[in-house]
């Protein structure tokens, strides 16, 4: 029996994978050793595909009109849809779909090239709460075009609740504030004994960081611009424009995610409008964003109210907001929640990496069934071991069953032996029974409980297991 080792966190704006490896979370540096990777495909000059990083760059930071048109961003907004993306380089158009999944193969590329062991046919892959159908299936896919052959999706909110909630002893009701690069999620979780439950949620999946981006160019760089130079006709509608804006927009990006540290930054806009080279520092200030993002502001609070009206709870009984998305770094975001919602808000964890922690820790609760499973040539010297167990439970013991059917039926003794990792546990030899055994082992809550299994024959002699 096999359980998934892969977790996801297919983004709009970044996506990050982890692996559950030797009973710990760790999320894996992709080539360039960030945590991230840009969720951007284009096609180089080469004509080669590339995901990540330099795509990113040559879609927003050097943007000119050949680059955009064969480097693209925010796929995962038109996922579900049937609009097609062209690319002139490559004279081939592309659906979400197809685009979701070479962003989702470079990331298991990463994880085996990080670990050639991993077990790389299945994956749990997150998507929002807020998602329809329609949506869920079409990520589900581009998993399986990117080669896993078994998918488990999970909500972004409960993958989340589930990395903040797997180190914690308390029960309680927490509300997952989750402001990604393109979608909001809010969702009500119930935590208790270890197992999690969603009350409520209520999302906008066209709420999110580039919003905020497209509102400091609206609000603070276009007004600017436009009173200093001679710009008519200069809008985000006219396509001529488009990758002008888009160097705009990672200006305005680069200057936000400053104001998540400093009170103030400088937005540097360098760009060719019209045939004149422009050249502003313009400065946003953390009072600035807050009036430019109220109304934002305002949608994202509303929403969660009503998740917890439709809980059918009151305020008082939620214990705490966690954080999911980049944007959730600005500090008046946090101190405007509280005051209005009047619920603690907790910062502990990473809002960058949880959902991908959460789906890989439900990831080594799921058991890949059998057919998906690859097929290894029989060793004779080498026994299979079937086991049965609950992967992730809150109880202090677990029952562990197993069979090896090459075992069955022969007159020699064999003995099992199950011992912690820590060697706090040891079961001692334990005789199968026609292959069989049965041994209730003790945990430790609230942490990976790793164990190794021993088989001997009648002479002490360790055998081979699989």
């Amino acid at each position: 029996m096999s359980v998934i080792e892969i977790g996801i966190d297919l983004g709009t704006t970044n996506s990050e994978i982890a692996v559950f490896n030797k009973g710990k979370v760790e999320i894996v540096k992709n080539a360039l050793g960030d945590e991230y990777t840009p969720s951007v495909f284009g096609i180089n000059k080469a004509g080669a595909e590339e995901v990540g990083k330099r795509p990113y760059f040559r879609c927003f930071k050097d943007a000119v009109k050949e680059e955009f048109e064969n480097n693209k961003a925010e796929i995962k907004r038109l996922m579900g849809t049937e609009k097609k993306i062209y690319f002139p380089r490559a004279k081939k158009e592309f659906s979400p779909e197809e685009i979701s999944a070479k962003i989702l193969l470079s990331l298991k590329q990463d994880a085996v090239r990080k670990n050639e062991k991993i077990n790389a046919q299945a994956a749990v892959i997150t998507y929002p709460a807020y998602f329809s159908t329609l949506q869920a299936e079409a990520t589900k896919r581009a998993g399986e075009a990117a080669g896993f052959k078994y998918v488990v999706l999970l909500q972004e909110p409960i993958a989340a609740a589930m990395a903040y909630g797997f180190k914690n002893e308390q029960n309680e009701n927490i509300l997952v504030y989750d402001l990604g690069g393109g979608t909001f999620d809010a969702a009500l979780i119930s935590l208790r004994d270890g197992n999690l439950t969603a009350l409520s949620h209520n999302g906008d999946n066209f709420l999110g960081g580039k919003d905020i981006d497209n509102l400091i160019v609206e609000n603070k760089i276009i007004p600017v611009l436009c009173g200093k130079y001679n710009l008519d006709g200069f809008e985000r509608k006219e396509p001529k424009y488009a990758p002008q804006f888009a160097k705009l927009k990672y200006a305005a990006e680069q200057a936000k995610i400053q104001l998540s540290q400093m009170p103030s930054a400088q937005i540097e806009v360098d760009a060719e409008i019209d045939g004149e080279n422009i050249y502003e520092s313009i400065e946003l200030s953390q009072k600035d964003l807050e009036e430019i993002m109220e109304n934002m502001i305002a949608r994202t609070i509303e929403l969660c109210k009503k998740t917890i009206s439709d809980a059918k709870i009151k305020n008082s009984a939620v214990d705490r907001i966690i954080f999911v998305g980049a944007p959730t770094q600005l500090p008046f975001l946090k101190q405007r929640l509280e005051s209005e919602l009047s619920i603690k808000a907790d910062s502990s964890s990473d809002p960058f990496t949880a959902i991908a922690q959460g789906a890989c820790i439900f990831a080594a609760s799921q058991i890949i069934p059998e057919e998906f499973c690859e097929t290894k040539a029989a060793d004779k010297n080498r026994y299979e071991i079937k086991l049965q167990y609950d992967p992730l439970t809150s109880e202090y013991s677990q029952l562990i069953t197993g069979v090896f059917e090459e075992l069955k039926d022969l007159p020699k003794d064999y003995f099992i032996q199950i011992q912690s990792e820590d060697n706090k546990y040891n079961s001692g030899r334990i005789k199968l029974k026609n292959g069989k055994f049965a041994i209730e082992i003790a945990l430790e809550r609230k942490k990976n409980n790793n164990f190794w299994i021993y088989l001997f024959d009648a002479e002490g002699r360790q055998m081979d297991i699989s």
